[in-house]
């Protein structure tokens, strides 16, 4: 199994990027209509013609702040066979039990994972390593190795099945609150992940229905509303329709800047909201406006 690890620094300039290892490829960006990575999310992809499951797991806060006083967040990336072994299994599942329990106790998903994350990296580690994205070699594979151990020692949160709802429908969503839902969710996951199933399993925090999500995958797909800015975390199990004609996706691009982070900046809402003005004084100036 192949763990990638992402945050930015601290002082001006050091943005976002992989600071042990960096996957071959963006494949998140496909589901950029679906999360925003800033906020917890968890994306679980195991399909038919790949050699091997994608896991991502984002959103996670670190008590760090940007120059700007911009909170900092984690992005994992996690990379295996089908036939993985079970201590790679357990990590995945460990990962997304504490993201799901996280959040249950605080909006922003601080909580064990941050602590664990930050614990690992202080900024007297990052800084370095982004400033200098192809040296300190040695740092980087140390630091993965820390990750393994750190995450690998976490123990698993159980949650607690619950009887009659829809979770054992091929395709389903419901807010991750829901009584039963994470133990659905994380029942799923584990047959990703050994191989027993094909699909897809997410936490996304962009959608609050099922009509948001029917056309995501025609497969057996099931989803959790994250629910912090949209949607609601406690809606219940529903079945989703099979699907028909499937949605192309966005082709992957090569691990990097996110294509759409530039719209995300202050200065492109600043010159957005230039524009917006300067077309009001055009249109008051031409009398549309009174």
């Amino acid at each position: 199994m192949r763990m990638h690890l992402r945050t930015r620094g601290t002082p001006r300039g050091l943005d976002y990027g992989f600071i042990n290892s960096a996957p071959d490829t963006r494949w998140w960006d496909a589901y950029s209509d679906w999360i925003a990575t800033e906020r917890p999310c968890l994306l679980a992809v195991a399909e038919d013609g790949q050699e091997h499951w994608r896991v991502l797991l984002s959103g996670i806060p670190s008590a760090r702040t940007d120059s700007g006083g911009r909170l900092i967040y984690y992005t994992l990336v996690l990379e295996g066979a089908y036939d993985t072994p079970e201590e790679n299994e357990g990590v995945v599942l460990s990962l997304a039990s504490h993201m799901l329990a996280d959040l249950a106790v605080d909006k922003q998903g601080r909580g064990e994972l941050s602590g664990l994350l930050d614990g690992l990296c202080p900024a007297e580690k990052v800084d370095p390593l982004l400033a200098a994205p192809a040296e300190h070699t040695a740092a980087r594979v140390a630091l993965t190795g820390q990750l393994f151990t750190a995450i690998t020692a976490l123990e698993p949160v159980r949650y607690e099945a619950t009887a009659g709802h829809t979770g054992n429908a091929d395709r389903w969503i419901a807010g991750r609150a829901a009584p039963g839902a994470a133990a659905a969710f994380l029942t799923r996951l584990s047959a990703l992940l050994c191989g027993t199933e094909r699909g897809q399993t997410h936490l996304l925090n962009l959608v609050s229905e099922a009509e948001d999500v029917v056309d995501l995958f025609p497969g057996r797909l099931a989803v959790l509303v994250e629910g912090g800015q949209l949607g609601d975390p406690a809606m219940p199990f529903e079945t989703l329709p099979t699907l028909g004609p499937p949605r192309p996706l966005v082709a992957a691009a090569l691990a990097g800047p996110h294509p759409k982070a530039w719209w995300r900046t202050p200065i492109a809402r600043a010159s957005v909201a230039a524009l917006l003005l300067l077309l009001a004084g055009v249109l008051w100036i031409s009398g549309v406006i009174s």
